[in-house]
C-alpha cells in the first residue's frame, strides 16, 4: 500500500521528527512511503532517513533554493484552517502551505495518510479523499493549548485510527473524547538498533535531550554532585541545546563541577555518543515516551530515569534494564546512579538486558505493530456506521444497520452507558442486519450510545440522520407496566452529539407523571398520576428548596381513580419565602405519611428534553411586605457594604412592595419545579 506521513517539517531536532522518519523507513521495506512536509527551511534533516522514503516539501523557505517560495505573497499570510498560535507575529505555516496541503489531501492516491502532529490532524479532518485517516499523538493531548485543543478533539471523530505512545495515554484520550475509544491503539515510537554498543567500562554518565525546563537537567547535575563526591573518577556528559544552557553552565560552575560535567552540545545522530558511556540518566519532569531511553538501551546502557508520566515506566523494567526513581527526588537519583557506578557486574548485566529489551521498539516490531493498526482500521471502515431505530408498540427498539460484510457475521450492537456509572450491554445482530433492544431487562436507567462490534473486537460508533429514529409508538406504550417489574420502563432512541445514535432508558419502580397544570387566579392546580405506589393517608405534594433542603412547602393531594391525583399550590405559599433574585423549588410526591418521596416529572413522552417544550403561564405576584432577611442574607449584605458592591441585588433590602414572577417548568432532568424570580 501507499502510506503518506504529514509533518510540519523535518528541519528541527525533535523526537517526533526522529520517530516519524524511523517508522517511515521501517514501513518502506514493504510499502511505498512518502513524507509530506508543510515547509522546508534547511537542506537536510538532522536524522538519517531510509533512501526508499520520498520527501516532498509543500513550501520551500530556503533563500538559496531554485524552488524557493519566498517571493510568493501568500508566504506572509496566516492560514485560515490550520491553527495559529496567538503569539505568532508572522506565520510559521503559511496560507500557501495550507492551500497546498488541502490540494494534496484532495488529490493524493495514497491508501493511508498519517498525521504526526495535532494541527495537521485538524487539517486531515477536512479531507474528503477515500483513504484511511490515522493520527499519531506523540505527546499528551490533555495539556495541549486551548486555542486548538477543542478543534482537535472534534477532529478525532473523523479518523479511522488514533495512536498514543502508552496505555496510560490511550486511557486518558478515551476519557477526554469517549466517542473515539473504539479506534485508539498503543503505538510506541520506532527507534532503530544502535550501530555500535557500549562496553560498559568507561566511567562516563550520559544525559541527552533538549535543554529546556521540563527536561530538568538541573536535577542530574545536582545528583552528579553527590556521585562525584564519592567517585571522583566518573564524568557526566550532557548532550543537547536549548534555552536552559546558560542556567546549566552557571549551576555547574557554582557547584565546582566544571572539570567533571561537560555540556557537549547537540549531536545528530546521538546514538554513537551513547556508546562512549556506561550509564544513561533521564531526569524529565514529564515524558510522553522518551526516544533517548530506547536509544540508550539499544546502545547497551542501563537507564536511571525519573517516573515521568508516562513513557519511562513503559520502556524500563525496573531492576532489570534500569532503575526508576520518583520525580523531584534528587537524592534517590544520586543513589540509583551510585548503585550502578559501584557495581560493575550489575551494570554490565543490566546493559545486556537493555539491548534485549530495546528490540521491541526497533523497526521490525514497529512495522508489524503499525500494520496491525492499519488492518484493524480497514476492518472497521468496512462496518456499517449508520442505523435506524424504531420503537415497537410494546416499547422495544429495533435497530437496523443493513447488511454486514462477511467478516463481520456474528457482530453485536454494543450499548455503553455514558456518565458517571459506565456499563455495557450487547445485543445480537441477526443475518438481516437487525437487532432488538427489549423494553424489559434490556438497558438499565441512563443514556446509552450504540456501536457495532465484531467478534474480532473491531468496533464503530453508529450514527442516525433526521429520519433515523422512529419513536411514534412511544406515545402508545402501555404505562404503567405490569406488576412483574418496574412501573415505568421506557426506551427513547435519539440522536446525540455528532449524530451519535443513543437510547435514553428510564426504569422506575415508582413514577409520578404530570398530566397538566391549571393556572388560576390564586393558585396552580397540578394534575398527575402516580404509578407503582398507592396513595394513602397523609399523601402530600412537597416542594423542596434546591439550595436549602430543609425548607419544604407541603400541600395535601386529592386522590382520584387509577393513581390520579390533584393538588393546589397557592401563589402566596411560593412567594411567601421568596428571597431575590431567585428561588427554586423541586416538586415531589410523598404517596403516604412516612413513605419515600417520588420525583414529579415528565418522562412518558417522545420529547427528550421537556424543558422549554412544555411551558406554562407565569403569574406575577406583588409582595407588599419584604420577608425577614435570613442570617445568610444579612452576612451577604454586610460583605456587600464592606466591598462597596453598588447595585448588588443583596446590597440592601427592598424599601417597598416587590413583584415576583412564578415560573413552573421542567428541569433538565425532567423533574417538575417552581422558580420564583424578582421582576
Amino acid at each position: 500500500m501507499k502510506i503518506s506521513f504529514l509533518v510540519r517539517d523535518l528541519c528541527h531536532m525533535g523526537g517526533v521528527v526522529s520517530a516519524t522518519q524511523n517508522l517511515a523507513g521501517a514501513l518502506a521495506a514493504r510499502h511505498e512511503v512518502e513524507i509530506i512536509a508543510l515547509r522546508k527551511v534547511r537542506d537536510e534533516s538532522y536524522f538519517p532517513l531510509d533512501p526508499r522514503v520520498s520527501v516532498r516539501a509543500l513550501t520551500d523557505l530556503r533563500k538559496h533554493s531554485p524552488t524557493s517560495d519566498l517571493d510568493d505573497p501568500l508566504i506572509e499570510v496566516f492560514p485560515k484552517v490550520y491553527p495559529v498560535d496567538p503569539a505568532e507575529k508572522k506565520p510559521v505555516v503559511s496560507r500557501l502551505a495550507e492551500l497546498r496541503l488541502l490540494e494534496f489531501l484532495a488529490t493524493t492516491d495514497s491508501d493511508v495518510v498519517v498525521s504526526s502532529s495535532p494541527r495537521n490532524t485538524i487539517m486531515l479532518s477536512y479531507a474528503k479523499g477515500d483513504y484511511l485517516r490515522v493520527t499519531q499523538e506523540h505527546s499528551m493531548p490533555s495539556i495541549y493549548a486551548k486555542y486548538y485543543q477543542g478543534r482537535l478533539f472534534k477532529a478525532y471523530h473523523s479518523l479511522d485510527a488514533l495512536t498514543a505512545l502508552t496505555p496510560e495515554e490511550v486511557e486518558s484520550i478515551g476519557k477526554l473524547v469517549p466517542g473515539v475509544r473504539n479506534r485508539l491503539a498503543v503505538m510506541p515510537n520506532c527507534v532503530p538498533a544502535a550501530p555500535v554498543q557500549s562496553t560498559g567500562t568507561s566511567k562516563v554518565i550520559i544525559a541527552a535531550g533538549l535543554l529546556k525546563e521540563n527536561k530538568n537537567f538541573a536535577a542530574v547535575v545536582d545528583a552528579f554532585a553527590t556521585v562525584v563526591a564519592k567517585r571522583p573518577d566518573w564524568r557526566l556528559r550532557i548532550y543537547g541545546g536549548g534555552t536552559e544552557k546558560a542556567n546549566l553552565r552557571k549551576q555547574i560552575e557554582t557547584l565546582g563541577l566544571h572539570n567533571t560535567v561537560t555540556l557537549m552540545g547537540p549531536a545528530a545522530p546521538v546514538s554513537p555518543e551513547f556508546s562512549k558511556g556506561s550509564i544513561f540518566v533521564l531526569p524529565s519532569k514529564r515524558e510522553a515516551f522518551g526516544n533517548v531511553i530506547v536509544e540508550a538501551m539499544a546502545a547497551g546502557l542501563p537507564v536511571v530515569s525519573t517516573d515521568a508520566d508516562h513513557g519511562p515506566r513503559n520502556i524500563i523494567t525496573h531492576g532489570e534494564d534500569g532503575l526508576i526513581v520518583p520525580r523531584g527526588d534528587t537524592a534517590a537519583m544520586a543513589d540509583a546512579i551510585l548503585e550502578l557506578v559501584e557495581d560493575d557486574e550489575r551494570r554490565m548485566r543490566m546493559g545486556e538486558a537493555a539491548v534485549r529489551n530495546a528490540v521491541r521498539f526497533h523497526e521490525p516490531a514497529s512495522c508489524e505493530r503499525f500494520e496491525a493498526i492499519l488492518h484493524d482500521a480497514a476492518a472497521r471502515r468496512a462496518l456499517p456506521t449508520t442505523a435506524t431505530a424504531q420503537v415497537d408498540p410494546q416499547g422495544s427498539v429495533r435497530i437496523d444497520v443493513g447488511a454486514l460484510p462477511a467478516q463481520a457475521h456474528g457482530a453485536e450492537i454494543a450499548c455503553r452507558r455514558i456518565g458517571r456509572n459506565p456499563a455495557e450491554e450487547r445485543f445480537a445482530i441477526e443475518p438481516d442486519g437487525s437487532a432488538l433492544v427489549p423494553w424489559r431487562g434490556g438497558l438499565a436507567e441512563g443514556t446509552w450510545e450504540l456501536s457495532v462490534r465484531t467478534a474480532a473486537g473491531h468496533e464503530v460508533p453508529l450514527t442516525a440522520d433526521g429520519y433515523g429514529c422512529d419513536v411514534r409508538e412511544v406515545l402508545n406504550v402501555p404505562l404503567p407496566r405490569d406488576d412483574r417489574g418496574p412501573a415505568m420502563e421506557l426506551l427513547l432512541p435519539h440522536r446525540g452529539e455528532g449524530d451519535r445514535l443513543r437510547i435514553r432508558s428510564v426504569v422506575r419502580d415508582t413514577h409520578v407523571e404530570v398530566d397538566e397544570l391549571a393556572v388560576g387566579d390564586d393558585d396552580f392546580e397540578l394534575r398527575a398520576v402516580c404509578w407503582g405506589a398507592p396513595l394513602g393517608t397523609g399523601a402530600a405534594l412537597e416542594a423542596v428548596n434546591r439550595r436549602q433542603k430543609d425548607q419544604v412547602l407541603t400541600v395535601p393531594v386529592t386522590a382520584g381513580e387509577g393513581g390520579r391525583f390533584s393538588a393546589r399550590v397557592g401563589f402566596g405559599l411560593l412567594v411567601g419565602d421568596h428571597e431575590g433574585p431567585e428561588k427554586i423549588w423541586d416538586v415531589w410526591l410523598r404517596p403516604e405519611e412516612g413513605a419515600a418521596r417520588i420525583p414529579v416529572g415528565k418522562l412518558a413522552t417522545d420529547v427528550l428534553e421537556p424543558i422549554g417544550v412544555f411551558t406554562f403561564p407565569r403569574p406575577v405576584i406583588t409582595v407588599s411586605t419584604p420577608p425577614e432577611p435570613t442570617l445568610l442574607t444579612r452576612v451577604n449584605r454586610r460583605v456587600a457594604r464592606k466591598l462597596k458592591w453598588k447595585g448588588s441585588s443583596q446590597a440592601a433590602a427592598p424599601a417597598g412592595p416587590v413583584k415576583v414572577e412564578i415560573r413552573p417548568y421542567f428541569t433538565a432532568l425532567s423533574q417538575f419545579a417552581f422558580k420564583t424570580v424578582d421582576v
